[in-house]
Parts: C-alpha cells; sequence; structure tokens
C-alpha cells in the first residue's frame, strides 16, 4: 500500500510491505441476528438529486447530515428525515464517493478516482465547495481489481482518519495527523492497517460506507453486495446491526445498493441508497421506535 502526500507540486510518498495487508474474513456464523431497530422512513427520494447518492456523515456543528453524489459532483446537505435542504457544486474531484464531518464546518471528502482525499470547508455561506488548501491525501491499495475508496469517517476523540478500500484487498486504514494538514498546520502523518480482525471478505463481500461510533468506541461498515450493516467491537466477533432485506426491520422492499451510513444523534441508523433514497432505523425502545417529529 503506498500513500502519496499532495502540496502543491511536492509530494511525499508512504508504503506498507504487502505481508502486512491481510484482509478480514468474518465467519458466516457470525452476528446472524441483531434485532432492536426499526424502519422509521423507508425509501424516500431526495428532492433534487437524480442519481449516484453515496457517502453519508452526522454534523453536530448543523445538527444536519451530508452525502455527495457524482456525475455532477455534488454536496447535499439533508435533516434527519431525508429533507434536501442544500444542493452545492464542488470545484474538485472526480467521482465522489465519501464525505466525513471532522470539525465545526470542516469536512474530508474523497474521490474514487485517483483515490484523493481532500479538506473542504462547508459553513451556511458555502455556494460551491472548494479545497481548504492545496494538500491532499493520495492512496494506493496493492492487490488485484483494486476498487478504490469507499469509505471515509473521522474519529473525533481520537483524531483519527478512517478510510475504506471497497474490495480486493477489503481493509481499513487509520490515519492520523491529518486535520492538522489540512489547516495548513506544521506535523507529520502516521499510518496504520485499522484492528486486524482474523477476517471479513467472505460474508460482507464489499465496502460500500464505514461509520466509527465514537460512544461505542466501535467500527460500523456497510456492505452493498451483502446489504448488511456490521458492528466490530475490539477483542470480539463481529454483529450485525441491520439486514436491508424484505421483511427486516419494517422494511417491504429490500434496500438496493446502499451507498452511505451515519448514525443521528438519538441512535438511529441512516442509510442512503442509489440512485436517490433515503432510509432511517430507529433503535425499538420500550415505548416503541423513537423519531423526531415531522418524520
Amino acid at each position: 500500500m503506498a500513500f502519496a502526500l499532495g502540496c502543491g507540486l511536492t509530494a511525499a510518498a508512504f508504503t506498507f510491505p504487502r505481508r502486512f495487508l491481510n484482509y478480514w474474513l468474518i465467519a458466516p456464523s457470525s452476528g446472524e441476528h441483531h434485532p432492536g431497530y426499526a424502519v422509521l422512513v423507508a425509501g424516500r427520494p431526495l428532492e433534487g438529486v437524480e442519481k449516484n447518492i453515496s457517502g453519508l456523515t452526522y454534523s453536530e456543528a448543523t445538527k444536519t447530515l451530508f452525502a455527495v453524489t457524482n456525475k455532477p459532483e455534488r454536496v447535499i446537505e439533508l435533516d434527519l428525515c431525508g429533507k434536501v435542504l442544500r444542493v452545492l457544486p464542488t470545484a474538485f474531484g472526480d467521482d465522489l464517493e465519501a464525505i466525513s464531518h471532522v470539525a465545526d464546518d470542516l469536512f474530508v471528502i474523497a474521490s474514487e478516482s485517483g483515490n484523493v482525499i481532500w479538506g473542504a470547508r462547508i459553513d451556511r455561506q458555502t455556494r460551491e465547495v472548494r479545497p481548504h488548501t492545496t494538500h491532499t491525501l493520495s492512496v494506493t491499495f496493492n492487490g488485484d481489481g483494486n476498487q478504490g475508496i469507499e469509505g471515509l469517517s473521522w474519529d473525533h476523540r481520537g483524531r483519527r482518519l478512517f478510510l475504506a478500500n471497497e474490495k480486493n484487498p477489503l481493509q481499513i486504514v487509520e490515519v492520523k495527523g491529518f486535520d492538522r494538514l489540512m489547516l495548513g498546520r506544521p506535523g507529520s502523518l502516521a499510518f496504520a492497517i485499522w484492528r486486524q480482525h482474523p477476517s471479513l471478505g467472505s460474508l460482507a463481500g464489499d465496502v460500500s460506507s464505514i461509520s466509527f461510533h465514537e460512544r461505542w468506541g466501535s467500527m460500523t461498515l456497510l456492505s452493498h453486495e451483502s446489504r448488511r450493516v456490521f458492528r466490530f467491537d475490539p477483542g470480539q466477533d463481529p454483529s450485525l446491526i441491520l439486514h436491508l432485506e424484505r421483511g427486516r426491520h419494517g422494511l417491504r422492499e429490500r434496500v438496493d445498493q446502499p451507498e452511505g451510513l451515519a448514525f443521528g444523534p438519538d441512535g438511529s441508523v441512516i442509510i442512503v441508497a442509489e440512485p436517490n433514497l433515503f432510509y432511517r432505523f430507529d433503535p425499538i425502545r420500550d415505548a416503541g421506535p423513537s423519531g423526531l417529529p415531522g418524520c
């Protein structure tokens, strides 16, 4: 695996030996059932978005969600019920795949084409999303048939950026120091393969989005091929949070091509799926599913 740090016309390369890049493989029997969520919003079309929705993140600063699209490249701001608040053009990137909130109005955005990650600021006055600085991070995963970056997630407490390769090999990389770089501050970057697990690919097949759940201290992973959401806890077998098939969690139809995963402040699991669909699953509590007024 190689990492290239772009800064204007200069770059530094970081390479990991192939022998350290073992990918995960989850035993098929792990996490077979995980009750506790019911669908509140099922397949709501996103107004003003025609196709290619991907990535999803929740911003504590605005109490809203952000997603991206490609062809055309856009950043979409949503409320927690799936109402589109803004559609913002971008001045960079091609084939945008993932977005994650870092702090205040700072975000990271990834393009699968070229596997490049940018920092960008998005505030109430933003009319076009532009790179915050000339600093970018380019990633090359070793392996045959690499599919590119499909997921980003920022750990606010640990100040770590997680990025996920779709498959061949399916793996998650941890990067420290990129927030300082985005702000133009001096510092260094540190890279590691995130918590190597005995296995991952046979059950999930691929990864289409990730979200680091800070309250749990767990990584969650959305798989397009298996239509499942998995939870990974340190030292434990993975568990199944959602199975996005008809009849599960109150779904009347299965979720085809899920592409973005985030968690709301109330514990809800929020998913966007191609071409332009919004899903929200709320935890089942003693009084029934929770939800925000108006959903």
